[in-house]
């Protein structure tokens, strides 16, 4: 059905920085999408939140790739199937990749992971949509792309992976998630198990 590899690459926090991010160009992606203003880890944000990227020596980028066999993506005909197959795959991904970058945000004092749109307290919606607070802070993080930067070109340069997407309504071969943690430090990053 699909199997799931995890890359990692590091490089320096301020070239990171200076070269993949835009804010402007992907605030204005994000306000294009249903999730902007509806859940926590996704823009607009109160305050600079874009700061949370600052100061920081170096960045180290996970690219969890999910490859699907051809007879899965020959299999998968409709809508449903394609959406069905693709988030029971990342959530499978999430499963250990969340968890990891927790553990290695702690690890690393002072650094910020960056995860992806939040799924902290799925099924339920986020709470920002009934205007009430996060419901988990202290756990919750944003995107890479939700703070201005480029996941497309992170992946492309930084890990050598071209992300795919389905423009067809088929199910791509490959979907990759790309995940960061920004530390003050710099380490030999592991892979997640």
């Amino acid at each position: 059905m699909y199997q799931i590899t995890h890359h990692v690459a590091t490089i320096d926090a301020t070239q990171y920085v200076k070269q993949y991010r835009d804010i402007p160009r992907f605030l204005a992606y994000c306000r294009q999408c249903d999730s902007y203003g509806r859940v926590w880890s996704c823009p607009p944000f109160d305050g600079d939140t874009h700061a949370m990227a600052d100061g920081f020596t170096q960045v180290t980028v996970w690219g969890t790739v999910i490859n699907f066999d051809l007879a899965t993506r020959q299999a998968c005909t409709t809508d449903e199937q394609r959406r069905n197959i693709s988030m029971q795959a990342i959530d499978d991904a999430w499963s250990v990749v969340l968890p990891f970058l927790h553990r290695q945000e702690a690890a690393h004092a002072g650094s910020r992971a960056f995860t992806g749109r939040c799924r902290l307290c799925r099924p339920q919606e986020c709470s920002r949509i009934e205007g009430k607070p996060c419901r988990q802070p202290e756990r919750m993080r944003s995107s890479l792309e939700a703070v201005g930067f480029d996941v497309t070109a992170t992946a492309r340069d930084v890990l050598g992976i071209e992300l795919q997407w389905s423009t067809d309504g088929q199910l791509p071969e490959r979907i990759t998630l790309v995940t960061a943690l920004f530390s003050h430090d710099r380490f030999d990053p592991p892979l997640p198990q």
